[in-house]
């Protein structure tokens, strides 16, 4: 047994509980079935050898009556074996779906963002599934295919062993011209390139299609995501590539394995007239007729053999690519988690990157979130304020300087307990189908309906809900009512206040709002904000004025700190930004009228 096959097995009685066991029984079933389906060919060949001598007609029925029970009880040996490894197959998908997600659960939530989504789907899903149908399908025709060869190359050697070397020749030499065009190494690279290739256009398929309003709002092509086409075109170049370098040899195999009936044919010609004089013995007129019949088989075997070694070839990558997944370190957390003396949050002198080369996102950072204040941070795209509110959160720790919560680092409170310190609301926040109830208690799931409701109000949701047909009950998404931007903020804002957590991060909250739910979801702010440790990302800088703190950021760093009037005197880059902001307010179309 190869060492990547008895990996391959390791891997799989990780995940079997217990069901391993039945694919070795499954395996063993199947060989003992590919000796089965053999004999129905002896069976034949006493049929041709009965009615060419010119035996009874009851030895030939009985012959054909014992060909088919051998046939039918193949069928049956092996569709227990099936049933075996579907169970082990079912067992083991489950499980390695279930010890996927839930790592991918342990993970920090930044972790998966240079991945994507879409790739991560894929190798939760169809990883999966190629291991679910190699198990079930190709381990069991794997011991047939062990046996088979044998069995058929004794057939052919024991009727007639000229006219089995004649059928023979062809599979050797498509099997030479394969294996020296495709060999093993080649198919296992070609192999990761097309699943890495499959998994890229998946991953920006993704990006496309939560960016297709952006597109239709600009009348925008494909072009303009061009990530997405360039993934399209690089897996098109590499099929074509593939195709046009296995067009010669698969065309040869294919000719070859199918010429076997061509070959005795031949050979038995070539007997007759070198060797026999031109005439025609019953053994050779025997043999002849039986391989004609069985030299089909020939080519179905090579065939399942074929496609067999690209189903392995898919598995270890399969396999490789859940062991990439599952390799992905959470973070560190403590063994006894301590507990925050307030809920101030302190950044000092933190570092960060999201890889090991690359350019620091955060560089330097000293911040004091005081409990109960709201600390607001703006500055252009790219600055860092999203990364360090993530830092705050814990989706990632820091390479160099500390987080703390209640002077407390982050790295001893443990991620658990900071998930219960803390409400996030996003810029894009997403509402599960289901009923307004439901999405609202995603905030603390033990809540009574009175309790949703008084958050509902407090986050001025009143209009959303008078419009709602069942009330709390009401379901959101396809099938139900449909909310603007603006209003799934407000639903989000409303999960926080329900939560009631003593730190609120909020991420461009207000990006898709229009100006009349923007003056509601300032308020639903100023309701969440009360008591609270407050950390805002806005552009809308209206949104940060009556901030306690307001921190300007570029290029990872802080470069100006304050209220809004104190940075306003400073004039340095805050005032510029307040003065294009109201520039940009106050523009209008030439010749428009109030």
């Amino acid at each position: 047994m190869s060492g990547k096959r008895a990996g391959r097995i390791k891997e799989f009685e990780k995940y079997a509980q217990g069901r391993h066991h039945f694919i070795a029984v499954a395996m063993i079933g199947s060989a003992a079935s590919a000796i089965l389906s053999v004999i129905p060919f002896y069976m034949i060949w006493r049929i041709i050898k009965t009615a060419i001598e010119g035996g009874e007609a009851d030895a030939m029925i009985g012959y054909g009556w014992m060909a088919l029970g051998f046939a039918l009880l193949s069928i049956l040996v092996y569709l227990l074996s099936l049933l075996l490894s579907h169970l082990a197959a079912f067992r083991i998908s489950k499980n390695m779906k279930k010890a996927m997600v839930r790592h991918v659960l342990s993970l920090p939530p930044g972790s998966l963002d240079e991945e994507g989504s879409g790739r991560t789907r894929r190798i939760i899903q169809d990883s999966v599934e190629s291991t679910h149908e190699f198990i079930a399908h190709n381990q069991p025709d794997l011991a047939s295919t062990y046996v088979l060869p044998f069995a058929m190359v004794a057939i052919l050697a024991v009727f007639d062993w000229r006219l089995g070397l004649a059928a023979l020749l062809p599979v050797v030499l498509g099997m030479y011209i394969s294996k020296a065009m495709t060999g093993r190494k080649e198919m296992a690279e070609s192999m990761r390139q097309w699943q890495g290739s499959m998994a890229d256009v998946n991953n920006k398929s993704v990006e496309y299609v939560r960016g297709i309003s952006v597109i239709k709002v600009f009348q925008q092509t494909v072009d303009s995501f061009q990530s997405l086409k360039s993934s399209i075109d690089a897996y098109a170049d590499f099929c074509q590539g593939y195709t046009e370098m296995a067009r010669m040899p698969m065309t040869g195999f294919f000719t070859l394995i199918n010429s076997c009936t061509s070959f005795v044919i031949a050979a038995a010609v070539a007997i007759m007239e070198l060797l026999e004089n031109g005439s025609v013995s019953q053994g050779l007129l025997v043999s002849t007729i039986f391989y004609i019949v069985f030299t089909p088989a020939i080519s179905v075997l090579m065939m399942r053999i074929m496609f067999m070694s690209d189903q392995t070839y898919r598995v270890d990558d399969a396999l490789e690519r859940v062991n990439g997944l599952l390799s992905m370190k959470p973070l560190e957390e403590p063994t006894t988690p301590t507990e925050p003396e307030g809920h101030s949050i302190s950044f000092d002198n933190v570092r960060f990157s999201y890889s090991e080369g690359s350019s620091l996102a955060i560089d330097g950072v000293s911040l004091e979130m005081k409990q109960g204040t709201v600390t607001a941070l703006v500055g252009p795209s790219g600055s860092g304020k999203s990364t360090l509110a993530g830092l705050a959160a814990r989706f990632w720790d820091p390479q160099e300087g500390t987080v703390s919560m209640g002077g407390k680092n982050l790295r001893e409170i443990g991620s658990t307990n900071i998930r219960s310190f803390e409400s996030y609301v996003f810029q894009n926040n997403h509402l599960i189908k289901g009923s307004l109830l439901d999405n609202v208690r995603l905030g603390r799931p033990d809540a009574s309906a009175e309790e949703v409701d008084e958050a509902l109000r407090l986050a001025q949701c009143d209009d959303i809900v008078s419009k709602m047909p069942d009330g709390l009950s009401t379901i959101i998404g396809p099938g139900g009512v449909h909310l603007s931007g603006g209003e799934v903020q407000r639903i989000s804002i409303a999960r926080a206040i329900l939560r009631d957590a003593p730190v609120v991060i909020l991420d461009e909250a207000t990006a898709f709002a229009d100006p009349e739910n923007e003056h509601l979801i300032q308020k639903a702010f100023e309701e969440l904000a009360k008591g609270r440790t407050v950390l805002l990302i806005a552009h809308r800088l209206t949104t940060v004025r009556n901030a306690d703190l307001i921190c300007v950021m570029e290029k990872g760093r802080i470069v100006e700190s304050g209220r809004h009037d104190d940075l306003i005197a400073a004039r340095g880059k805050y005032k510029a930004m307040w003065d294009d902001y109201q520039k940009a307010l106050s523009w209008r179309v030439k010749g428009a009228t109030s």
